[in-house]
């Protein structure tokens, strides 16, 4: 009977993810189209046309003084622009323009959440950016659930650099973690393998972690340090959880070594 019972509750965990694993992966809130963002310095407010017809929302901040390039954030899985845009500034006070988008179904972008739709939300947000920048002044940066976006871009591309912030090595191992238990792969409609688009990628590639990570445990993201180019590459911040890096030292030191000549 307790076999029985174990078993009847391991399905019922089994269930509520496969019918549940959007609502986990995907927290977005929309915003109405006249929302009106508030920042303390100016931007520009973007539609961006994907190539599956819905249109993406971004935001662009230019560098405060001379510029050195371009980063291109994609951030994480909960909120939208009104959340994430102040993440502008240690890029912009470094000299980079700034381009931030809300996935599809985030904010006052249109459609419906999905792995393939994030990966064309990315691509179209780049291909606005080479507008103004050529790919080899452009930085990826991907954050918890915007590394798989940015990882998979850098498959496709050889921008300036890559750099991962709290990353996994494929999105399931996220999910795993958080139940605890071991899942049938067959569940999961949304991977993200991170892993993979690494291995495929041709530019410098950086990830920054935290030792306190409840979201992302620290051995998902080390899975990713075989690929780097130098061990050095892959910084570790003590202390450090899932939603405070930028609260240490430690990450503003490592965005001078890479952003800043």
């Amino acid at each position: 009977m307790i076999f029985a019972a174990g078993l009847a509750l391991y399905l019922i965990v089994v269930l509520l993810v496969w019918i549940g694993q959007e609502r986990f992966i995907y927290q977005a809130h929309s915003l109405p189209l006249d929302y009106r963002y508030t920042f303390d310095v100016s931007y520009e407010e973007l539609r961006i046309p994907t190539a599956d017809g819905e249109t993406v929302n971004g935001l662009f901040f230019r560098a405060n003084g001379d510029k050195r390039g371009a980063v291109l954030y994609f951030h994480g899985n909960r909120g939208n622009l009104s959340r994430w845009g102040h993440l502008h500034r240690p890029f912009s006070s470094r000299g980079y323009d700034v381009l931030m988008i809300d996935y599809r179904g985030y904010g006052k972008s249109t459609g419906k959440p999905s792995e393939t739709g994030l990966y064309k939300d990315g691509e179209a947000a780049l291909q606005w950016l080479l507008r103004h920048h050529t790919l080899e002044e452009v930085v990826l940066y991907g954050r918890s659930l915007g590394s798989g976006v940015a990882a998979y871009l850098a498959s496709r591309h050889t921008p300036k650099s890559l750099i991962l912030e709290t990353p996994y090595d494929v999105l399931p191992n996220v999910i795993q973690h958080q139940v605890m238990l071991p899942l049938p792969g067959g569940i999961f409609r949304h991977h993200f393998p991170t892993i993979r688009y690494l291995s495929k990628a041709r530019c410098p590639i950086h990830i920054l972690a935290g030792t306190h990570d409840r979201l992302i445990p620290l051995r998902l993201p080390l899975e990713l340090k075989p690929l780097l180019r130098s061990p050095s590459d892959f910084l570790i911040i003590q202390g450090a959880g899932h939603h405070n890096l930028s609260a240490f030292q430690a990450y503003h030191f490592e965005l001078d070594r890479l952003l800043l000549p």
